[in-house]
Parts: structure tokens; sequence; C-alpha cells
């Protein structure tokens, strides 16, 4: 045996300087501190909820029994499924399902966690939400997490109203799951959070992407889809005034309430879809005596010039005068209705 103090000094220079190999990150670490800022991420437009993370983890090659025993003792059970038909779990505890619930209804917390109850469609539609937000915010932490083994981009499918009816709706085989211990700021109370999703090896073999081949676009299929759907019609509501009130504020509403208002907002018209994407800002105006919706020339945000066949009217009374601050709560909403155009040219 070499005795070490014999060494050349060149070769203990060289042994103290040896790159040391790096051992490969834990994934199962990642992917919990990942679904972690997820959830802070999309409880942060459910203003008055104060969700904090007590504790979040990754169970690695976990079976559907496993997954299914993970589940919230009460709450939401909802499958979710992949773009290429790999479903999932996401189990929403009852104390978390009760917390969205009252936040977007009454808009602050109860300080006395509920006790458990059978969960109903308008639950559902409530959560709806902040299900779609967490997978979508999940999404974006993980898609680029090396050796990933689950599909990244999840979808809500529907609630599952028995539990017993999960087996035959997963398939059998592995499954990563992740688990939340949730709190709420200035109350004590707590919920958890789960997530199962298949585990796919050809996954984790590819890098964690899905590559998918594209041909070469057919120029007559496109141009015979744009034709197609720039033939559609699309009706625009011009919204004049939107405010928003905690629904206890609006239960006590009655004739006669006051919505305070300043006068730029009648010079303030967006035109929207029907699902609330704004299309373009406007101004209040008006065409021989009717009211009227017309383009500025010059659009803040960027779209083109008017011109005068962008003018919408509609059948209504005079506008009211600039010098308004405050309009009855039952005006407020019949001038909303008249001020809807019956007419646009896009």
């Amino acid at each position: 045996m070499v005795d070490p103090k014999a060494q050349s000094a060149l070769a203990r220079k060289i042994a103290a300087h040896a790159r040391m190999v790096q051992p490969a990150p834990d994934l199962g670490a990642l992917a919990s501190r990942g679904f972690g800022r997820a959830l802070r991420r999309a409880a942060q437009p459910f203003d008055g909820l104060g969700l904090r993370l007590d504790h979040a983890q990754c169970d690695v090659g976990e079976d559907l029994d496993a997954a299914i025993a993970a589940l919230p003792a009460h709450g939401l059970i909802s499958a979710i499924e992949g773009d290429e038909g790999a479903r999932g779990l996401m189990g929403i505890g009852a104390g978390l399902l009760d917390a969205l619930i009252e936040v977007q209804t009454t808009g602050r917390l109860e300080k006395d966690q509920l006790p458990p109850r059978s969960v109903t469609r308008i639950d559902e539609a409530l959560a709806r939400d902040f299900v779609d937000l967490v997978l979508a915010s999940f999404a974006q932490e993980l898609t680029d997490l090396e050796r990933r083994d689950w599909p990244v981009r999840m979808a809500h499918g529907s609630r599952i109203p028995d539990r017993n009816r999960i087996n035959l709706l997963l398939a059998e085989g592995a499954y990563r799951v992740f688990r939340a211990d949730i709190g709420f700021e200035g109350v004590d109370r707590s919920s958890t959070l789960m997530l199962a999703l298949p585990v796919d090896p050809a996954l984790a073999r590819s890098g964690g992407a899905s590559h998918v081949s594209a041909g070469p676009a057919d120029a007559d299929w496109i141009a015979a889809r744009a034709r197609m759907v720039h033939g559609l019609p699309l009706a625009l509501d011009a919204v004049l005034l939107r405010v928003t009130r905690p629904l206890a504020e609006v239960d006590r509403l009655a004739l006669g309430d006051l919505f305070p208002f300043t006068a730029s907002d009648l010079q303030a018209i967006t035109l929207e879809t029907a699902t609330g994407h704004p299309v373009l800002r406007a101004r209040l105006g008006q065409i021989g005596g009717r009211r009227a919706v017309r383009m500025p020339a010059a659009d803040p945000a960027g779209q083109p010039p008017a011109t005068p066949e962008t003018a919408v009217a509609a059948a209504a009374d005079p506008p009211p005068p600039a010098t308004a601050r405050t309009v009855p709560a039952a005006a407020l909403r019949a001038a909303s209705t008249a001020a809807e155009p019956k007419a646009a040219t896009g």
C-alpha cells in the first residue's frame, strides 16, 4: 500500500482539486416546491382567502388504491384529464372548499370550521376556477422539469360523487401523489388538497416533453377555415359601467339605493364578447338623437383608426348630463340595458 505522505506534491494538488460528481437533483423535492408555488399562485385572485401552505410533499410510484386512500375524507373529488387521454384525480378538502365558497359569496372567512357536508353542483361550479388555476399554475411551474414522468397539462373533467366508482374511471398503474396541508391567515382552520397524476415512463425518457411531428401546412384548408371563421356572427355588448360588490351588499339593495360613479365613467365604453373578453375601447356619443358607441381615432389599446362606419347606433334616450355623480340602482340597470347596441359592424 502506498503511503499517502509519499505522494508527490502534484498528485496531491490534482486530488484536492478533482471535481466531485454532482448527484442528480431530487425530482420529488423539486416537484413538491413547484406544487406549493402553484397553490399559492392559484389562491391570489381570491380576495380574503389568505391561503397559507403549511406543508407539501410528493409520493413517488403510488398505485391506484394508495392514491384513492390519500384523498381527503370529505370534500370535492374531481377527475382531471390530459390532452392524450391520461386521467388523474384532484381532491379538495371540505375546509378549503368551504373557504372558497365563503370568500366568493360573503367576501370573508368564518372563524369556525364548518362540519362536513355533501358536495353539490353549486360547490363544484364555485370551485371550478380555483381548480383550473391550480392545474394551469402547476403546469407552468413544472413544464421544463427534467425527468418528469407525468403529463404536465391536465384539465378539470367532472365531479366524482361516488368514490367507489374511481376504480372504474382510472386505469391501474403507478401515480405520483401530491399532497398539501393548508391553513388560512387570521382564522384557526385547516384543510388539505391532493393531486394524483399517472406515471408515464415514456415521458421521462423523452425529457418530460411530448414531441409531435407537424406535417406541411395545407394552404387551401387554412384559407377555407379563415373564410368560415370570419363569416361567423359575433355578439358584442357595450359596457358603460361595471361595479363589483360583495354578495352580502347586493342582497341588501333596495329601490332607491345609489351607486356613486365619476363623470369620466360616461366616456369609457368597452365592447366585449359574450364571455367578457374586451375587443375595443370606445366613447359614448349620439347619432341623430340616438345613443351611439364611437371608436376613437387613436385607440390607446393599439386598435386601428376608426371610420364613420364603425359607429354603432342603438335606439335610446339622449345620454345623461356629464355632471351626474350618482344614479339610482334601478335606473343604472335600465340604462345599461338600453345602452346595448342593436347592430355592430366589425
